[in-house]
C-alpha cells in the first residue's frame, strides 16, 4: 500500500498573511500622515484668520526667492535679517502732492531697498521678480478715488509705467464720512537702478 498523501506546505497561507499584515501597517501610517498634515494646515490658516489689519495706509515689497533656513544657532545671536530684499512702511500723514510720504518706525523693514522719504519713493538695489502690495484707508468725502501704484525706470524713455490702480466712483447721493480702504498687489520684474523707484499715490477729485 501507498502511504498517505503529506499535507500542503503553509508557506503561501503564511507569505499572504504577512503581506496582509504589512498592508494594514501602510495604510496606517499613511492615515496618520494626512491626519498630521490636515492639523498643520488647520493651524496656519487659523494664525493667519486672527491676525488684525492695521488701520493705517501701508505698503511694502518682498523679492519672490526660496527662503533659507535658519539654524537654531543663528536665532541665538538676535534678530536675524531678511533673507531677500524687502521693505515694509506705514505712515498716518496726508498725500503730499497726490503722492504717500511713509514714515519710518521701528516696525518699519527696508533690507536692499531705499526709500526717499520726502519723495515716498522705494529705489531697487537687486533685481529680480517682487511682491507688491499697497492699502490705503479713506473717508468717502470725494465723488472720485484713485489708487495707483507707479514704476519708473531708465529703461523706459517715457513717463512713470502704471503697474497697478484702482478707481472707484462714488455718486452724489451716497452718504459720505464713511471710511473704506484700497488694497493693491502683485508680482512684477524690477530691475537694479538708481532711477527706479515705487510711488504708490492717492489722487482724491472733487
Amino acid at each position: 500500500m501507498k502511504p498517505p498523501p503529506l499535507p500542503p506546505k503553509p508557506v503561501r497561507r503564511q507569505r499572504k498573511d504577512v503581506i496582509q499584515t504589512l498592508l494594514v501597517i501602510l495604510v496606517c501610517v499613511a492615515l496618520c500622515g494626512m491626519a498630521v498634515e490636515a492639523c498643520f494646515i488647520y493651524r496656519l490658516f487659523t494664525s493667519k484668520g486672527n491676525a488684525t489689519p492695521s488701520d493705517e495706509p501701508q505698503t511694502g515689497m518682498r523679492k519672490q526667492e526660496k527662503e533659507s533656513a535658519t539654524t537654531p544657532k543663528q536665532k541665538l545671536f538676535g534678530e536675524m535679517k531678511p533673507s531677500k530684499p524687502m521693505a515694509h512702511l506705514r505712515t498716518g500723514m496726508k498725500p503730499v502732492n497726490g503722492v504717500v510720504l511713509w514714515h519710518e518706525s521701528q516696525e518699519s523693514v527696508l533690507y536692499h531697498v531705499k526709500h526717499k522719504k520726502d519723495e515716498g519713493k522705494l529705489i531697487i538695489e537687486k533685481e529680480g521678480y517682487y511682491s507688491i502690495y499697497s492699502k490705503i484707508n479713506f473717508r468717502e468725502d470725494h465723488i472720485l478715488f484713485s489708487h495707483s501704484v507707479l514704476w519708473v525706470t531708465s529703461r523706459y524713455a517715457g513717463d512713470e509705467i502704471l503697474l497697478l490702480q484702482s478707481s472707484r466712483l462714488h455718486p452724489k447721493s451716497a452718504k459720505l464720512g464713511t471710511i473704506d480702504n484700497s488694497y493693491l498687489s502683485g508680482v512684477f520684474h524690477l530691475y537694479k537702478g538708481g532711477f527706479q523707484w515705487i510711488s504708490p499715490q492717492l489722487d482724491l477729485n472733487d
